[in-house]
């Protein structure tokens, strides 16, 4: 019954304010600049991010790194590896290197605030991409480009709403409490659910496949082999990737028993969407290298920056998905 109702649901399309939650295989990498004349000739970027542990957080750090030097700049990128004290340090290195302008992917809302403040008062510009901090546009930051998680979290509501009105069991995978991320996507997909729905788990995957199978794997097992379970939302495509994988080993068909959805656009996520191994996917763009270097020479152009800035996104199900535009 869930599959046919998943089969007749019509795709919401709509736009929104981006920006999510992946890096760079070192801890340390440099690149020059490609072409001279460029608006960043003469200039460097330091990016700073979070880890290199999903292919969303390799893909924003490529996009970046390859605006910057088709724009004839420097770029500079260093690798928290997921710990917010090591992000808060390769700030300070990258910020005592005298770098020209200073983007950072926070890892969490807080422990990079007084770092960031150091690069405002040495005249860096900080742009912030993907996730918040706590903190204050001119003081802690110049412009953050950023989504609107809570309305990602209310499309992927929206869509199981539509198949199952009458409602059920479901449980989330977040990514724990420390990133607007995770809390905001939660924040919408479970206010935009119907009353009909009942949050029976919430357990943190971490931002992990892996993490997330053994925590779907756990609950399936708390909850009648998953015979009690209707639907599991994530806050990525990776972690509903490993949810479909434990489901699947519990001997259940996901799509069929259990309707999946998750964030961010990526490949497998669509290609299980056009199978209908996934009601829906929304994405969250990791392409900001052209946003980045488009506010970068504003900059030096003197012209306005507003303090948030935003990029559209879009609602997969079965039937508007689009395979073609995962990474």
């Amino acid at each position: 019954m869930k599959k046919l109702l998943a089969i007749l649901l019509v795709g919401v399309m709509a736009l929104s304010i981006v920006a999510c939650g992946g890096g760079a295989s070192d801890n340390t990498g440099t690149g020059e600049g490609k072409r001279n004349g460029g608006i960043l000739d003469g200039k460097t970027v330091g990016f700073s991010q979070t880890d290199s542990k999903s292919s969303w957080r390799t893909t924003e750090t490529d996009s970046i790194k390859e605006a910057v030097e088709a724009a004839g700049g420097k770029f500079v990128v260093k690798d928290a590896q997921g710990d917010i004290a090591t992000q808060a340090a390769d700030i300070s290195d990258l910020v005592a290197s005298g770098v020209d302008y200073l983007v950072v992917a926070p890892l969490e809302d807080n422990g990079l605030q007084d770092v960031l403040k150091e690069a405002m008062e040495a005249e860096i510009s900080v742009i912030l991409v993907d996730r918040a901090i706590n903190g204050e546009a001119g003081e802690h930051y110049t412009t953050a480009i950023a989504s609107d998680f809570v309305w990602e979290g209310e499309q992927c509501a929206a869509a199981l709403n539509e198949v199952l009105p009458d409602g059920g069991n479901v449980v989330i995978i977040n990514g724990g409490n420390a990133s607007s991320t995770s809390t905001d996507r939660q924040k919408g997909f479970v206010e935009g659910l119907n009353d009909n729905f009942k949050i029976i788990a919430e357990q943190d995957g971490k931002w992990l496949m892996d993490e997330a199978q053994d925590v779907m794997a756990n609950i399936i097992q708390a909850n009648n082999g998953g015979k009690d379970i209707d639907a599991v939302f994530a806050v990525t495509d990776d972690m509903i990737q490993g949810a479909k994988n434990a489901i699947e080993a519990a001997g259940l068909v996901p799509g069929e028993d259990i309707l999946t959805m998750g964030i961010d656009g990526t490949k497998a996520a669509l290609e299980d969407v056009e199978a209908g191994k996934q009601l829906a996917s929304c994405t969250c763009t990791p392409y900001f290298g052209p946003i980045v270097v488009e506010t970068i020479t504003k900059l030096i152009n003197g012209e306005e920056v507003e303090t948030a800035i935003v990029n559209p996104d879009t609602l997969y199900t079965k039937e508007n998905v689009d395979v073609s535009v995962g990474f």
